[in-house]
Parts: structure tokens; sequence; C-alpha cells
């Protein structure tokens, strides 16, 4: 396990119907390499988990960092 780096990401929850902010936490491996180990929303059961703006913004820091 590496450095656990925390983000904030915003956007309009539509099983709320309301805007939300979601913190992540990511695992940093020393090789690079970043996984998404907690997402502040229960996405796994939610409805609308498939168009989740927020869930798509914090896949992509994934991706970016």
């Amino acid at each position: 396990m590496g450095e656990i780096r925390e983000e904030f990401f915003n956007g309009f929850c539509r099983t709320a119907n309301e805007t939300r902010t979601v913190a992540c936490e990511y695992d940093c491996a020393p090789d690079g390499s970043v996984t998404m180990t907690e997402f502040g929303c229960n996405y796994e059961k939610c409805v609308n988990s498939s168009a989740c703006l927020i869930l798509a913004q914090a896949r992509e820091y994934e991706k970016q960092v």
C-alpha cells in the first residue's frame, strides 16, 4: 500500500435530486498506479449509477493521475 490521497468531486445527483459533493480516497501505489478505494456514496446500490456524472469524474481522475 502506498500513499492515500483524498479528493472531492461535485455534481448533480439524480437520485437525491440535488447537487452533491462526494469524497473519494485513492491508493497511490509506488509503481504509479492509482486505485479508488472509497467513494462517499453508495453507488453500488444506486439505480442511477450507470449515468452518475460524479462517479465518472472520480473514475476519470483515477486514469489521469
